[in-house]
């Protein structure tokens, strides 16, 4: 996937970001920034995955707001305000990224109609992800919601494409939805037996994407309608 910058820039500015930018390559379970540091810059991921979570200090506990592969940007969170990240993120496999300096990255910005055009509506959209995700959504389509959103962000298997080519920890499905372990068992468990998915030690099979979709996008009052 092509990032923002390749999508949405001239080859003159991106020219211009590859004289300023740094190429990183992080080893798994490395934290790429944390929670608290300085606004230096912002990230694309050139090939890898991470999460992207913070810690809720009253319960001890990660809150996962994104998942991140090839092409995406992060460290865009910690803009305006007291310029500190309000989040970390972490790798889950061996991570390389490209770094471009937020003086740099506000210049393109402030010289790219399009490109700061559609980087407001990527805020957009997880703005409303983000809001989506309340008390109002049943435990079970919230888990749904994640499952495809690791499909969506890890891809599936190039020998069998809804084999999840990454599956996330049960952990962290869990904290994605902001539910108990036991929780997202129980509902694996559920969708297991419907045949939805197909659960194999840790990986994750989706059988019905339609039907798991369908889940995914229920609220408490759909769920109380008659059927």
């Amino acid at each position: 996937m092509d990032s923002f910058l390749k999508q949405y820039c001239s080859k003159e500015w991106q020219q211009f970001v590859d004289y300023h930018k740094k190429t990183i390559v992080f080893e798994p379970n490395s934290f790429i920034f944390r929670e608290g540091d300085t606004v230096k810059g912002v990230y694309i991921i050139n090939q890898g995955k991470a999460k992207v979570f913070f810690t809720n200090l009253d319960e001890g506990r990660q809150t996962i707001v994104r998942l991140a592969s090839d092409g995406y940007i992060i460290g865009h969170r910690g803009f305006g305000g007291n310029w500190k990240y309000p989040v970390s993120a972490l790798t889950y496999t061996k991570t390389k990224v490209t770094f471009i300096p937020i003086d740099i990255f506000n210049t393109i910005a402030r010289a790219n109609a399009e490109f700061t055009y559609q980087l407001m509506m990527f805020f957009a959209e997880e703005l409303r992800h983000s809001e989506e995700n309340n008390n109002l959504i049943p435990v079970k389509s919230k888990i749904a919601k994640a499952i495809l959103m690791n499909f969506s962000v890890f891809g599936g298997q190039e020998n069998d494409p809804y084999l999840l080519n990454y599956t996330i920890s049960r952990k962290d499905y869990a904290a994605i939805v902001n539910t108990t372990y036991e929780s997202v068992i129980r509902v694996l468990s559920e969708l297991n037996k419907s045949k939805i998915i197909e659960t194999q030690a840790k990986s994750i099979r989706i059988l019905d994407i339609h039907k798991l979709t369908e889940i995914a996008s229920q609220t408490f009052f759909e769920q109380s309608q008659p059927v």
